[in-house]
């Protein structure tokens, strides 16, 4: 069975008064491939940056390899 590679929680981000996203939890296992899809403005490329660390979630928490992570910058 493959483990969790890569987990969100509850990760949030606004821009003003803009809610980009509102409480996103997503799971990717090892060996596993995603495609994220939406429209215009769902989110998706503000997701992308927050898990590349582009960007800083406003709230949630990260987990790689079922570890408790903070991503600040892209090096993370």
């Amino acid at each position: 069975m493959a483990y969790e590679l890569v987990k969100t929680k509850n990760i949030s981000k606004t821009f003003g008064k803009v809610q980009a996203l509102d409480k996103i939890s997503i799971t990717v296992h090892e060996k596993e491939i995603v495609g994220l899809v939406g429209d215009n403005g769902a989110g998706k490329s503000t997701l992308i940056k927050i898990l590349s660390g582009t960007l800083k979630a406003d709230s949630g928490e990260f987990y790689f390899k079922n570890k408790h992570v903070t991503i600040k910058n892209p090096k993370d």
